[in-house]
């Protein structure tokens, strides 16, 4: 041990500075070597912990290093070795380079970091990834790599579920706007034949005359006609769409149907109108239900009626591959373009100032597609509609 006793005052300060950098030297140097050692011994095992596949390339995505461990390598036919010294472009698709491409020119004219998304197949299954690119120095880059197909899918599986649930609101305020103005018109249209009704018949139960009774009453047949057939299409509807119609499907000779709606309609035409069954073939048959397809054509039949005011109103059939198609053509005052593209839809109408539910050409449509068929129009506003409608031929 030094002997300090013989020393002055400056000099034991002096000494004592000396000592304190000495140490302060020595405490540097260990902290310096336990440092070293701790990332010498941990370094690898934390890079090894992490999900990402850590590449470090040059600007010219050269790749010098492949910093974390072999595992996160996704890149299918390469291993840690081989990527080392390799080019990206080489070593991915030359979509996925372009991503990887573009988001690296981004950091090195920006010098910072940025982040992209590329997809790569691996064992044959698409994976999506997502690149972070760090800026190292002027030279270097550094890549972190992970396979984000997880989130990519909850991704888009949130996004198709916002969609549906969009499309839900949207349907259900649509249903709720209809249903309103179902209410409001089934509301007049129920109480313009019952207001007949109970007038006509106060009128019946004092008229005098035969004419005048007659009269009288035929009103209010027509009504209850109108009235019955709107409570019969809403009960159909209803039925339809719960599945609980039931069909009898059975070749049905379309002679007799359309002479029978011949003769069901002669009265029903306005005198100004000529309706006319066009030359069929006598013999041919379709598959349906002898009720309904006599439904369609008769709610078709009755729209022709009601919107032609006078001329002409074909109707028949003729074959089409293995179809029949049905027709009834008018020379009314036609269908405009905005109407027609939703004419099939619940609650449409050609017009909101006539009598009708809109409920009708829906229910064809229905009745038409549950017997294999279906339905369309054509339309020229002011110069009449042509109504179509398929069903199955059947060879006799």
């Amino acid at each position: 041990m030094r002997n300090y006793d013989n020393k002055t005052k400056e000099e034991l300060l002096e000494i004592i500075e000396q000592l304190e950098k000495k140490t302060e030297y020595l405490s540097s140097q260990s902290v310096c070597t336990d440092s070293e050692r701790f990332r010498e011994r941990y370094g690898m095992r934390i890079l090894d912990a992490l999900p990402d596949m850590l590449t470090v390339f040059d600007h010219d995505a050269n790749i010098i290093e492949l910093a974390s461990s072999a595992a996160t390598n996704h890149v299918e036919g390469t291993d840690s070795e081989s990527i080392i010294s390799s080019n990206v472009k080489d070593i991915l698709p030359k979509e996925a380079y372009e991503n990887v491409r573009r988001n690296m020119d981004k950091v090195i004219r920006t010098g910072k970091s940025s982040t992209a998304r590329h997809d790569l197949v691996q064992d044959g299954i698409l994976h999506h990834y997502e690149n972070r690119i760090f800026p190292l120095d002027d030279e270097y880059l550094l890549c972190m790599c992970r396979d984000i197909s997880k989130q990519w899918d909850a991704e888009q599986t949130n996004a198709r579920q916002k969609k549906e649930l969009d499309a839900a609101r949207i349907k259900a305020e649509e249903s709720d706007r209809l249903k309103s103005a179902f209410l409001a018109n089934m509301s007049h249209e129920i109480r313009t034949p019952l207001n007949a009704i109970v007038g006509f018949s106060k009128l019946l139960a004092s008229a005098e005359s035969a004419e005048e009774k007659n009269q009288y009453a035929e009103i209010i047949d027509r009504n209850s006609e109108i009235l019955l057939n709107l409570f019969n299409d809403i009960l159909d509807l209803s039925s339809l769409e719960a599945g609980s119609l039931k069909f009898n499907i059975r070749p049905i000779k379309l002679i007799d149907i359309c002479l029978q709606l011949v003769q069901q309609f002669h009265y029903k035409t306005q005198s100004s109108v000529k309706l006319i069954l066009d030359d069929v073939d006598t013999d041919m048959y379709a598959s349906g239900d002898w009720n309904r397809v006599i439904q369609v054509i008769s709610n078709l039949l009755s729209n022709a009626t009601k919107f032609t005011p006078k001329g002409e109103i074909h109707f028949g059939y003729l074959e089409k591959e293995d179809f029949v198609e049905f027709y009834v053509k008018d020379s009314g005052i036609g269908i405009a373009p905005e109407r027609a593209a939703t004419i099939f839809r619940r609650f449409g109408k050609v017009n909101d100032f006539i009598q009708g539910t809109g409920l009708g050409l829906t229910l064809c449509r229905m009745l038409v597609e549950k017997m294999g068929g279906r339905i369309w129009l054509r339309s020229q506003e002011g110069k009449g509609s042509r109504f179509y409608f398929t069903l199955p031929l059947v060879r006799v």
